[in-house]
């Protein structure tokens, strides 16, 4: 007999109504959120290919932000009811709360509101459907006793522990649940600007490593994408579902995206940067730069242009540098982020760069446009804004052909 979501603890804290056409009942959180973020995830039509991922994002990012393990334990025994898996029903009802990783959850359940999964996601649920079942059973082993000869039942200790690479890409989740509450918190105080926007102290709660960081990157720079398109106008539909917000209001979201992206990039870059236990001598600053190529002089009569590099040593007690790159006539401007507050060196790269402040641009007229930048610091800032070439963020790698114009 087929569980009604109305008999299951998810619906002890929901409201029931029906989609048309939907399988299931929808969930109703009685949560003020749900004026922001919606009903939830229904799919009377599948997203096309290219817009799947982000599909799914927004919708895990809904079941996290009003359900957790528990509720996901009772979602997938009833998807497992209704999809005619009685047995693994029963046994998952034995599953401890703490063993469940909730995205496969959001992902059984999205299936019974119409979502078609792939053969690459149905097979991830029922491989993950297994290894809770495993967490609650013994294998045994059929083994000959050595004195008497006779055939012994003995059973297997099996670990029940999750991978620990699973473990560690859960808490970058939950730490991305995190700061999408603080995301819901600031829209819902009226998109204020100025608003903070720390996500180093989630970041650490949770102890993210850097090698997981690109999942919440990944969602944030969606975010970031998705508002920009709403500002622009272009999608009829994204004006549509945004239009609760002025476009002041927006401008200060995609701001609030920007300083979160900021200071997830300098959690990161300080994560890096204290990787290693083991405390290192102080190194000469010369030292520390003996790698790092550059160009020291460069003249060019033809343009007008005659550089004289100041000493990349300079780059460990800046915030700020100009670097020209005199083979592409590309100009680097570099900021320091938040948490490193100046430069470092390692080889032939600088570290410790604001991704989202930091850019580079191709200069059509160096000569001229390159005297522009050797005035004030102000000044400078406000004239590369104006330089019509794509911005594009730089990687902090160096070449012979590069000079160090000034360093703040």
């Amino acid at each position: 007999m087929v569980r009604q979501a109305a008999t299951r603890k998810p619906t002890a804290r929901t409201r029931a109504n029906v989609d048309h056409d939907s399988l299931v009942k929808a969930l109703n959180p009685k949560d003020t959120d749900t004026g922001y973020l919606g009903n939830e995830p229904y799919f009377p039509e599948q997203p096309a290919d290219e817009t799947r991922l982000g599909v799914l994002t927004k919708s895990f990012s809904w079941y996290s932000r009003f359900f957790g393990r528990k509720d996901a334990k009772e979602l997938m025994i009833q998807f497992l009811d209704m999809t005619g898996k009685t047995q693994e029903a029963k046994a998952m009802a034995k599953v401890d709360d703490a063993s469940f990783v909730s995205t496969y959850a959001w992902l059984a359940r999205m299936s019974l509101r119409g979502l078609e999964l792939t053969e690459q996601e149905a097979a991830r649920i029922e491989a993950e459907v297994t290894r809770l079942i495993e967490t609650v059973t013994k294998p045994q082993a059929v083994v000959e006793s050595r004195i008497s000869g006779k055939k012994q039942v003995k059973e297997e200790t099996t670990s029940n522990r999750p991978n620990v690479q699973e473990i560690m890409r859960e808490r970058a989740r939950e730490a991305g649940g995190e700061l999408e509450g603080a995301m819901d918190d600031f829209i819902l105080a009226g998109s204020k600007a100025n608003a903070s926007a720390d996500a180093v102290g989630f970041l650490t709660k949770y102890n993210v490593l850097p090698q997981h960081i690109s999942i919440v990157i990944d969602a944030w720079k969606r975010k970031q994408a998705e508002y920009e398109e709403v500002l622009a106008g272009t999608d009829a539909q994204l004006v549509q579902a945004y239009s609760h917000l002025t476009k002041t209001q927006v401008k200060n979201t995609i701001k609030f995206i920007e300083a979160m992206l900021g200071n997830i990039n300098s959690y990161l870059s300080n994560k890096k940067a204290t990787k290693a236990p083991r405390k290192r001598k102080a190194v000469p600053p010369e030292k520390q730069v003996a790698k790092l190529k550059y160009l020291k002089e460069f003249k060019d009569s033809a343009n007008k242009i005659d550089l004289v590099s100041i000493h990349p040593a300079k780059l460990l007690t800046a915030s700020e540098a100009w670097v020209y790159d005199t083979a592409k006539r590309k100009l680097h401007h570099y900021v320091a982020d938040d948490l490193s507050k100046t430069f470092s060196v390692k080889g032939n790269t600088i570290l410790g760069i604001d991704t989202v402040q930091s850019e580079m641009k191709t200069l059509r007229k160096p000569g001229e446009q390159l005297k522009e930048v050797m005035g004030s610091k102000p000044a400078a800032r406000k004239y590369f804004k104006t330089v019509k070439a794509v911005s594009t963020v730089p990687n902090g790698r160096f070449n012979a052909g590069m000079i160090i114009l000034r360093c703040f």
